[in-house]
């Protein structure tokens, strides 16, 4: 994890706000999908393990 220090000054700023939100935004975006991926990966390790256990 990493941990931004910004001056008050700097948060105060509509552009800094905008910046932000932005960055914000983009990280939801990759945290969906990388949850979406881990899902996939996980399902086709089940359905393995269910096919190796019927055999």
């Amino acid at each position: 994890m990493c941990v931004l220090v910004v001056p008050d000054e700097m948060k105060q700023s509509k552009q800094y706000t905008e910046v932000f939100e932005a960055y914000w935004q983009e990280q939801q975006k990759d945290k969906t999908e990388l949850v979406a991926a881990e899902r996939v990966k996980d399902r086709s390790f089940l359905s393995m393990v269910k096919k190796s256990t019927k055999l």
